[in-house]
C-alpha cells in the first residue's frame, strides 16, 4: 500500500461564506466543488460544504462546529514563492491580517509568515530563499524574528500592528 499525496483537509468553519472568502481572496484558491444545496441533500441533511484548491491542496470547508486545536505546532504549512514575501506581507497589512512573521529558522533557507484563518487556523505561508545566509539578509530586512517560535512570542497576542 501506498499513499500518493493529500486529497483534501476538512475543517470545520465558523461561517462558510467568511472561509471562502478568505481562502479564495487572500490565499488565492478557486472554488472546486460544493455540497449540501440540493433538495436531495437538504433532505438528508449533509452538511453543506465548500471545497477550495489552494495550490495542489483542497480544503474542505465545511459548516459543522469547529474544534480548532491550539498551540503552535498544530497547523498547516503552505509552500509559497519567496519573490512574492513583500505581496504576502501587504495583503496581510492591507487586510487587517494578524500575522507573525517574517520568521526565521535556524539553519535553513525558509521563511516563514503564520496567520489565522477566519474561524482560528494557524497557518503558514512557508518560503524558500535557498540558504540560511540569505535567509537571515531577507529576515532582518524585513525586520523579523528567529529562534524558537514558542518563546519569541506570544501566540495568544497576536499583536503586529507595529511591525
Amino acid at each position: 500500500m501506498r499513499i500518493e499525496g493529500v486529497d483534501h483537509l476538512a475543517l470545520a468553519v465558523r461561517s462558510l461564506k467568511e472561509s471562502e472568502t478568505f481562502y479564495t481572496k487572500i490565499l488565492g484558491g478557486e472554488v472546486v466543488h460544493r455540497h449540501g444545496d440540493a433538495d436531495f441533500e437538504k433532505e438528508a441533511a449533509r452538511t453543506p460544504q465548500v471545497w477550495v484548491k489552494v495550490g495542489n491542496v483542497i480544503f474542505a470547508l465545511n459548516g459543522s462546529t469547529p474544534e480548532v486545536p491550539k498551540g503552535h505546532f498544530v497547523h498547516w504549512a503552505l509552500r509559497g514563492y519567496f519573490e512574492e514575501i513583500d505581496d504576502w506581507l501587504d495583503t496581510f497589512k492591507r487586510e487587517n491580517i494578524k500575522y507573525y512573521g517574517p520568521f526565521g529558522h535556524g539553519g535553513l533557507g525558509l521563511i516563514s509568515i503564520y496567520f489565522h484563518d477566519p474561524t482560528g487556523y494557524l497557518l503558514e505561508v512557508s518560503l524558500d530563499a535557498g540558504d540560511w545566509e540569505s535567509a537571515k539578509t531577507e529576515v532582518k530586512k524585513r525586520g523579523g524574528l528567529f529562534g524558537n517560535t514558542q518563546a519569541t512570542y506570544d501566540p495568544e497576542e497576536w499583536d503586529y500592528e507595529n511591525r
